[in-house]
């Protein structure tokens, strides 16, 4: 079962919402929540088993991927500490 997030950077205000996450019925493919430092993005990819992920938005695979539970990381656009916030209702 998966979950929605939002990210919000009070400083410079990018932000990205609804950004799916988490794992449906089966083991592989699942949602991973990522960093992209080519397009200095935020989102999520799909994570398939022995294939390297790639950044939904630029297709770059300099992608850091983060934990389901990250809650606080760097904006990607101007490096100041941002905001990762769970929210309710869930996807399968």
């Amino acid at each position: 079962m998966g979950f929605f997030v939002d990210f919000r950077c009070q400083n410079c205000r990018y932000e990205e919402r609804d950004i799916g996450v988490g794992r449906g019925k089966s083991e592989f493919p699942f949602l991973a929540l990522f960093r992209c430092d080519n397009c200095k993005t935020i989102g999520s990819t799909w994570i398939n088993e022995h294939q390297l992920p790639l950044c939904a938005h630029c297709y770059h695979d300099a992608v850091v991927i983060l934990p389901d539970d990250t809650t606080r990381v760097n904006c990607p656009k101007c490096g100041e500490p941002a905001l990762i916030t769970r929210k309710e209702g869930a996807w399968q």
